[in-house]
Order: structure tokens, then sequence, then C-alpha cells
């Protein structure tokens, strides 16, 4: 997990349910990116104190790409998870997603389901469906969209190693470059559909606070610089599929920022 400016109760949400999982045989570490307020700064305090489980790495204002390899660089377990620092997830997350990749061996990444809230309270306490989970491969299916929601991330460490980690050159969307060269390497990546982690969308997000037309320009071309590898006739069926998502995803961030204008910046 990183943080940079995160709210003191969301930071609070979020290490409580990483630290409260029912797997336990975990580390959980916290890269503070910059200075934080002195109110967080008392909660990593305490939280630390209490739970000898919690790292805290202080590498100064490095940038997202940048802290999420430190953390990466910092652990001891060949399986690594993410987290964001403003998002929760469920109690039975790592204990799901853990058998899932015993059940498959061949998985380098697994992402799970989502429940997506704006409620800055709110908690991963919901019931899981009685079902057995299963996993759906997502390889070809991330040249269409992203379908894995960052915080839901549970990796093999070597294969991210072996691409180098998080691209430091970005600002952005490092998340969705990481699963692409993932899946390019020859990686097989999955999902699973049980929503086991809480993921916020607020107006003091950093990515989902850039300018439609920028954000979704830089999601084109990340999309098109992995399809033209392609053969050419499925090269061109992609393109089109680029093509509309780029028009939705401006539509679609117009209609957060008018959102956002009117709800103002979210309290911290």
């Amino acid at each position: 997990m990183t943080t940079y400016a995160t709210p003191t109760n969301l930071l609070e949400i979020s290490l409580t349910s990483l630290l409260e999982q029912t797997f336990t045989d975990i580390e959980v570490i916290l890269v503070i990116d910059g200075d934080l307020p002195e109110t967080s700064e008392a909660l990593v305090a305490e939280t630390a104190e209490r739970d000898p489980r919690l790292v805290v790495l202080r590498p100064g204002r490095v940038g997202r790409a940048r802290a999420l390899n430190v953390g990466m660089t910092a652990t001891r377990s060949e399986i690594v998870g993410i987290q964001d620092a403003d998002d929760a997830s469920h109690p039975r997350r790592l204990e799901v997603q853990l058998a899932l990749f015993d059940r498959v061996p061949r998985l380098s990444l697994l992402g799970t389901g989502a429940v997506i809230t704006t409620d800055l309270q709110a908690r991963a306490d919901w019931d899981l469906p009685d079902v057995p989970p299963s996993v759906r491969i997502i390889s070809r299916a991330l040249l269409r969209s992203n379908p894995v929601v960052h915080s839901s991330v549970l990796a093999r460490r070597p294969a991210i190693d072996r691409i180098g980690g998080y691209d430091e050159c970005r600002s952005a969307q490092f998340d969705y470059d990481l699963t692409l060269r993932l899946s390019s390497d020859g990686a097989v990546l999955g999902l699973c559909g049980l929503p086991l982690v809480l993921h916020r969308r607020h107006p003091n997000q950093f990515f989902e606070g850039q300018a439609p037309m920028r954000r979704s320009w830089g999601s084109y071309r990340l999309q098109m610089s992995h399809i033209g590898h392609l053969p050419q006739p499925t090269r061109v069926g992609y393109f089109g599929v680029a093509a509309g998502r780029f028009g939705y995803q401006v539509a679609r961030g117009m209609a957060w920022h008018r959102a956002s204008n009117r709800q103002g910046r979210a309290p911290i």
C-alpha cells in the first residue's frame, strides 16, 4: 500500500481491513510517499506499535509508481498483493485469492470483483455469495479495457520482477500498463468475480481528477501500443474497440467532473 495525502479516516479503514484478514500470515508494507498529516502519523504509529506485521517505509516524495516498486522490493513473499490507501479489502480476500492460486498454479496475477462506492465511511463488511469462486482468464480481454481493479491485485512477484515492475515514467494508469506488459510477456492473468474489495471513488483521487480528454487519450495510446503487435485482421477489430472506448471514457470523465463540481472537494 502506498499513501500520499490520504484522508486519515480512509487510511484507518484501509489498514484495518488488511490487518483483520482471515489469512493472518501476512506482512503489510505501507510506503509513505511524502509527508503525512499529524492525525495520519499518529494512526500509523499506533497501528505499527500494536501490530508488528505493519512495516512502514519512508522513501520521501517519489511518486506512486516508484513508491509501489519500493514496496515491492521490500517484500519477502513470492506472492504480493496491492491495495490503494483509500480502498478496503473484504476480511476473506486473501484467503479466497490464495486458495485460487493453489487451485490454478499457472496464474501470475489474479484480480477480483469489487463493490464501488462514494461513501467515505463504508467498510468492506458485506456477506459473500454462497457460491464456489471461479477464475476467468482475461489476457486477451485486456486489449478491450482494464477489468482489473488495482486494489484487488494478487500476483507472483517473479512475474512482476521479470518485466521490471511498475513503469516509473508514467504518472497515471501504471496498473493498466503493468497488466498489459505482463500479458505480453506470456503471464496468465485471471479474474475472480466475487466482490472482495471496496473501491472508493471521490474527488480527491489523482487519476480521476485529471482532465477527461487527457486521461482518455493516455488510455487510448496505451491500448494502441499493445494492439499494434497483433496480426493484421485481429488488429483492425481492436482498433475499432479502442476508438469506441476512447469516446466512452471522454463522456464518462466529463460526467464525473460535473458531479465533482457539484459535490466539491471531499472532506479530509
